[in-house]
This record gives structure tokens, sequence and C-alpha cells, in this order.
């Protein structure tokens, strides 16, 4: 038992919390998951226990006096309770890369990493998070990363 103490201590140390996974993903905009390749844009997204979420780097930008207000900007946000399925995926309609597919109840969201060694984090990590809602222990992990 101490093994496994001493294991999964390991394992947190080395996550970058509150956070199970951050890192870029090349992404469509929110609004337009069929976008041409010129459209998408590589952002960086965060996994927690609840959801994957591209973040919002204008929320941290200070806002100009005067300044033109743009049209408000979605970002992807997946549900983990969402979640059906995920796997990679090579589609020509998607940019080049590693393709990431997760199938939700609202629809599939392509994603593309920018490493076929990246995309296997991405992968591992979401079906890690998916797998503990699945069994009802989200709130064991929860308790893990956010200390």
């Amino acid at each position: 038992m101490e093994f496994v103490t001493s294991l999964l201590l390991c394992f947190v140390l080395q996550l970058p919390l509150p956070y199970l996974k951050v890192g870029y993903l090349t992404a469509p905009p929110a609004d337009d998951p069929v976008a041409p390749h010129k459209h998408w844009e590589r952002s960086q997204f965060i996994l927690n226990h609840t959801e994957l979420q591209q973040v919002n780097d204008s929320e941290s930008a200070p806002v100009k006096a005067n300044a033109l207000v743009e049209k408000a900007k979605r970002f992807i946000k997946v549900d983990v309770a969402d979640i059906v399925s995920v796997s990679t995926c090579s589609d020509l309609t998607l940019p080049p890369g590693a393709g990431l597919c997760i199938n939700t109840t609202h629809g599939p969201v392509f994603l593309v990493a920018d490493t076929w060694e990246s995309l296997d984090g991405w992968l591992d990590a979401i079906r890690l998070v998916y797998t503990i809602f699945a069994r009802g222990k989200t709130d064991v992990l929860a308790g893990i990363i956010t200390g």
C-alpha cells in the first residue's frame, strides 16, 4: 500500500495543478467547426476533472479605453460528462498534424496536436478523466488536483 501511495504522489507532483493537462492544440473557430484551414488557430487548452477548455487569452489582456469592441469570440469547451469517445483521426479536412476526434453527445469536436507524442498525452489524459468520471470518482480526482 505504501508503494501505491508513493506512486500516486509522484504522479500528482508532475501534474500542472490545478489541471491534469495544459498544452497547445490547433482548433477551428468555435462557431465554425468546418472552417478552412487558414481560420484554425493554435491555442492553449486546459483539462481538469470536469472539462477540456480552450484558454481565453483576451481575459488577461487589459482593455483599452475607446477601443472598438469586436464580436465576442467563442471558445471551445467539452464537458467530460458529454464525451462518448475519443480517438486519433486522419482526415484531409483537418489541418496538417496529429488529428484528435472527441465524439460528444452534441457531435464531434476535432482538434490537431503539434506532434503524435503530444496527441498521445492528450488521449491518455482525456481517457483517464473520462474513466474516473464514468466510475463516479470525480470528487476524488477533484480533491487531488485542487488540493
